[in-house]
C-alpha cells in the first residue's frame, strides 16, 4: 500500500484542480447542506434540469454493480475503483476527485472499508450527498485487531465486508433506492420496479448459498483465508473463519508466531484449502499452502473479477466463492 507521504503529497497535486473544479462547475445540487453525510430519508430532491441525469458515485465496484442495477439507464453511475483494487488501498485519480465534486450522491459502504474516505470526500469539495450505505446494519466485531483505527465504533473493530452477507445488500438496496428516489421523485417508480426486481434475485441467491454450503459436512466448515474478509459469509451460513495470512489487514505483516499458529491450526484441523484474494498478494498464503500441503484457491472478496472470471457483478461473485469453497471443502 502507498504511504501517507505518497498520499500528502497527491493531494498537494490535486490542489489546483480542486480549485478549477469549485470555479469551472457550477452543476446543480441537492438542495440540502454541502458535503454531508446523511441517511437516506433525510434527503431533498434534487433540482436537475430538463434531460439532467442524477450523477452518481459508488466507491467500489461492487457497490457500483448494485448501484446499477437500481439506477440502470436513469443515473450517470461512476464508479471510483476499477476492477482488482483492493479498498483498502485507494488512492483517488484526478478525474475521481472531479466525479465526486460534480456528483449529486456518492454512495459508500463506509464503517472505514474505503482508505481515508473522509480525507476523499473533503479534498473533493462539491455539494453532494454522502451515504454510507451499511449504515443501520447490524454489524459484527473484526477478527483480529485492527491497529490503524481505521474501523473502530464505540472502541471496538469493525468488519467492514458486509455483503458476504447477502441479507446486508438486500438492505443496501433498499437504502440506494430511497436516496436515488427521493433525489430524482420524477424516476421513483423506475427505481422501486428495479430495485424490486433486484431483491428477488437476492433472495434466490440468498437462499440458493445456504442450500450449497448445506452440502459442506460440519466438520470441513473451516475457513482460513488472506485476511479475515469472510466473517459476514460465515456467520451468516455456518462457516468458521479459522484463521487469517494476514491476521489485521494486508497492510500489516504477520509474525512469524503467527504465521506457525496458523500452519499449526491448519494440520490440527486438516484443513484441505488456503482461500486468496484477487485484490490481495498471494506470497504469504503461497508459503503457507506449500509448509503444510494444501491447495492454494483463489476467491474475489474487494473486487469483482475482470471479464471472463465468471465474477463479474455482485452476484456472479458470490456464486463463484461459493462454489470455490463448496468443491474444495467437501
Amino acid at each position: 500500500m502507498k504511504s501517507r507521504i505518497c498520499k500528502s503529497a497527491y493531494w498537494l497535486s490535486l490542489a489546483m484542480v480542486v480549485l478549477i473544479l469549485a470555479s469551472a462547475c457550477g452543476g446543480t445540487a441537492p438542495e440540502t447542506n454541502p458535503g454531508q453525510t446523511s441517511e437516506a430519508g433525510e434527503l431533498q430532491s434534487a433540482s436537475l434540469g430538463s434531460g439532467e441525469k442524477l450523477r452518481v458515485v459508488a466507491t467500489t465496484n461492487i457497490l457500483g454493480d448494485i448501484v446499477s442495477n437500481v439506477g440502470s439507464d436513469r443515473i450517470e453511475l461512476t464508479t471510483l475503483m476499477d476492477v482488482g483494487v483492493d479498498p483498502h488501498s485507494y488512492i483517488p485519480t484526478p478525474a475521481d476527485t472531479a466525479a465526486i465534486h460534480d456528483a449529486h450522491i456518492v454512495l459508500a459502504n463506509g464503517l472505514g472499508l474505503e482508505a481515508d474516505l473522509d480525507e476523499i470526500l473533503e479534498n473533493a469539495g462539491g455539494d453532494a450527498i454522502h451515504v454510507h450505505v451499511s449504515d443501520g446494519l447490524e454489524l459484527r466485531e473484526a477478527d483480529g485487531q485492527h491497529d490503524d483505527g481505521d474501523h473502530a465504533d464505540n472502541g471496538h473493530s469493525i468488519d467492514p465486508h458486509v455483503w458476504f452477507d447477502v441479507k446486508n445488500v438486500i438492505q443496501w438496496v433498499g437504502t440506494i433506492e430511497s436516496a436515488l428516489s427521493t433525489l430524482d421523485p420524477a424516476n421513483a417508480q423506475s427505481y422501486a420496479q428495479n430495485a424490486s426486481a433486484y431483491i428477488q434475485e437476492l433472495e434466490e441467491l440468498d437462499a440458493w448459498v445456504v442450500e450449497q454450503v448445506s452440502t459442506i459436512p460440519q466438520a470441513n466448515r473451516k475457513l482460513v483465508t488472506n485476511h479475515p474478509a469472510f466473517g459476514y459469509l460465515a456467520d451468516r451460513y455456518g462457516l468458521e473463519q479459522l484463521g487469517a495470512v494476514f491476521p489485521v489487514n494486508p497492510s500489516s505483516e504477520p509474525s512469524a508466531q503467527e504465521i506457525a499458529a496458523l500452519e499449526d491450526a491448519i494440520r490440527e484441523y486438516a484443513v484441505p484449502a488456503v482461500f486468496t484474494e484477487s485484490t490481495v498478494s498471494p506470497r504469504m498464503a503461497e508459503q503457507v499452502a506449500q509448509d503444510t500441503g494444501v491447495k492454494l484457491v483463489q476467491l474475489y472478496s474487494g473486487s469483482l473479477g475482470p471479464p471472463g472470471s465468471g465474477a463479474e457483478t455482485y452476484i456472479l461473485l458470490i456464486r463463484y466463492d461459493i462454489k470455490a469453497l463448496t468443491e474444495n471443502l467437501r
